[in-house]
């Protein structure tokens, strides 16, 4: 009876060291693995969901119907938008295997910043939001928007609206035709031009501003100014496209002096 007690308690003592060494080895080791990953994985997470609220608010911004004065803007905000993606470290399903959990573990234990990712995203949507902004600005503008803009500018010495009784051209608020058409003299223009209506003077006397309905409308009334350009008398000075402006400068002016007005009214215009 003795001996087989004594077997018996062998037997159980190597069943009890046989377990304790299994789960000293195997089950305790496995699931430290597994709570060290639970908490790697929740750190992952807090961060990606900082990134993840930005993202989402970018991409909301470029789903916007709203349009930019400067494409590139939108250009810009995408391209940060792929960055910040591409950055964004993804959680993976947890391994079967004790090593291959810890492996993961220590790859995914490095810090975790998104600082620059976001400020980057921050800085391209405050751009391409301004960007909307100055595009809304010019396009269609009332006369008091346009007359009050170029008043900043220190060569410009008279604006006067066109009406529908004196348009020159005869196309005001008709279809296709401008909602504004907006002269102005310019000290730069040395040629005197006999007349005190400004309108009359027409835009050899300084400028015009052409106010159309859209972008589309004015750029192809700017395409259609390009057949005079060089073309001696008939030659309608310089053009350019801004919103859904066309901003026209004497002839009578230099080529430099054309650009640098030009520059001068389009930051007069769409600054905010």
């Amino acid at each position: 009876m003795n001996k087989k007690l004594s077997v018996f308690l062998v037997f159980f003592l190597v069943l009890i060291g046989g377990g304790c060494g299994y789960y000293f080895a195997i089950v305790k080791p496995h699931n430290e693995a597994v709570n060290n990953f639970d908490k790697v994985i929740k750190t992952v997470n807090d961060k990606n969901n900082d990134l993840d609220e930005t993202i989402d608010q970018i991409q909301a911004a470029i789903d916007s119907e709203n349009k930019p004065l400067d494409p590139m803007t939108k250009t810009a905000l995408e391209e940060a938008l792929n960055r910040a993606k591409n950055a964004r470290v993804e959680v993976p399903e947890i391994p079967q295997k004790t090593d291959e959990i810890n492996k993961l573990n220590k790859k995914l234990s490095s810090p975790i910043d998104y600082t620059e990712n976001i400020q980057a995203l921050e800085l391209s949507l405050e751009n391409f939001e301004n960007s909307i902004k100055q595009n809304q600005q010019v396009t269609n503008p009332g006369v008091d928007f346009v007359t009050e803009r170029l008043k900043t500018i220190s060569t410009i010495t008279g604006i006067q609206a066109a009406t529908e009784n004196n348009d020159p051209n005869g196309n005001l608020n008709k279809d296709g035709g401008y909602t504004q058409a907006i002269y102005f003299t310019d000290s730069q223009v040395n040629e005197v031009l006999e007349s005190n209506d400004i309108v009359q003077k027409g835009t050899e006397a300084g400028g015009q501003i052409e106010v159309y309905k859209n972008g589309e409308d004015a750029q192809e009334r700017n395409d259609y100014l390009t057949v005079f350009d060089g073309a001696g008398l008939f030659n309608s000075g310089s053009h350019e496209v801004c919103g859904s402006c066309v901003i026209r400068t004497s002839s009578s002016l230099t080529a430099t002096q054309q650009k640098e007005l030009t520059k001068k009214i389009k930051e007069a215009f769409i600054k905010l």
